[in-house]
């Protein structure tokens, strides 16, 4: 069903699924025919926005997770309503609570999920550059601003996995020369790191979906969220990010496509809308 008219609201853990649910009387009055949130999914901890997604594969906690949103569409449907949703192909956040971004960093190119960001593993020794530091590596050494944490290297709110087999290592910088990254101050990143980011932002890493497995990884959840009737259409968030945008729209429309005969009767007909920013 084609959107009609649209209202967006932005979703955060102090404006959740539950929040949004109270509004739908309101909305329907106001006459549009979709109610269209910022991204759903789970996002770095604390975030106000959802755009730095850290696990795609799961409904965002702090909104209200699966069952807030369920409500909220229930809401929607009886007030004859679709929902539209933002999704972010693009990146994700390289951070805590990135499970595949911090399998890379613990076990390199090694990793299951190494293929899954874009890495030139061909440089920097081999390592993944993190320029995340607020002077000069050894300055923030000789600080003391790297502490050693068991399993982990601790930079202020940074936490980072040590490589298995590491952990005996003498001195903090011998531990710190055996890992699969290298620490480095923020301002050589333009010239130095080996990682594709969001424009220039070191926080966000950039996903490779144009790999299928990547594909099927990163959209696995949102593509049930559609087949079961729980999302009518999405936004594409910096779409221009991608290798081939269009190859990416022409494949998710294939996708979306497969899936509409077995959406619930209660839900709108296909094709699922689909907008790119």
């Amino acid at each position: 069903m084609t959107p009609r008219a649209t209202y967006r609201l932005q979703l955060h853990e102090y404006f959740t699924f539950a929040d949004a649910a109270r509004l739908v009387p309101y909305l329907a009055d106001l006459g549009i025919s979709h109610l269209y949130v910022s991204p759903i999914l789970a996002a770095r901890p604390g975030s106000v926005h959802g755009y730095d997604v850290i696990d795609p594969t799961r409904v965002n906690a702090e909104l209200g997770g699966e069952e807030g949103l369920r409500n909220l569409v229930g809401n929607l449907r009886r007030a004859q309503l679709g929902l539209i949703v933002d999704i972010v192909p693009n990146h994700m956040h390289a951070g805590s609570g990135n499970e595949w971004w911090h399998d890379v960093l613990r076990h390199g190119n090694a990793s299951a999920y190494a293929k899954f960001f874009d890495i030139d593993w061909g440089a920097c020794g081999g390592k993944i550059l993190l320029p995340i530091l607020g002077r000069p590596y050894g300055e923030a050494l000789a600080a003391g601003e790297l502490k050693r944490e068991r399993d982990a290297i601790r930079y202020f709110d940074h936490v980072l996995p040590l490589a298995p087999g590491t952990s005996r290592a003498d001195t903090l910088h011998d531990l710190l020369e055996r890992q699969h990254y290298r620490l480095a101050w923020w301002r050589t990143a333009s010239d130095q790191i080996n990682w594709r980011r969001f424009f220039d932002i070191n926080d966000l890493v950039a996903v490779r979906v144009e790999d299928p497995d990547v594909f099927e990884a990163t959209h696995a959840t949102l593509l049930r969220l559609y087949r079961e009737g729980l999302i009518d259409g999405m936004r594409i968030d910096h779409i221009d990010g991608l290798t081939d945008p269009g190859g990416y729209c022409r494949h998710l429309r294939e996708r979306l496509l497969m899936l509409d005969d077995k959406r619930p009767k209660a839900a709108p007909t296909g094709p699922a809308y689909l907008v790119v920013e």
